[in-house]
């Protein structure tokens, strides 16, 4: 993806990046394309399901993707790497 400001990524800029069509992402996401048209003009946003499977379409994190689509995302926490309990060899 390009050095873009964040204000100025837009859902349609994050899915060039990702060099898809709206066919494309709509037949890999299994939806309709008017439902890819509908969030790219921010006429409605998904659902937090198909929003985790946008967001792994097009390869970016969810908060990126939830910022691209005009939400407000002030004070939502960074991604933190996978927990992984300590092992007891006890």
């Amino acid at each position: 993806m390009e050095a873009k400001d964040q204000e100025t990524i837009t859902l349609k800029n994050l899915r060039e990046s990702a060099n898809l069509t709206q066919p494309e992402l709509s037949r890999r996401m299994g939806v309709g394309i008017r439902i890819i048209g509908d969030w790219e003009r921010g006429e409605s946003i998904p659902r937090f399901d198909r929003a985790i499977a946008l967001a792994r379409e097009l390869g970016v994190p969810l908060k990126t993707l939830a910022r691209c689509m005009g939400l407000d995302v002030t004070k939502i926490p960074d991604d933190l790497p996978t927990f992984a309990p300590e092992r007891s060899d006890n």
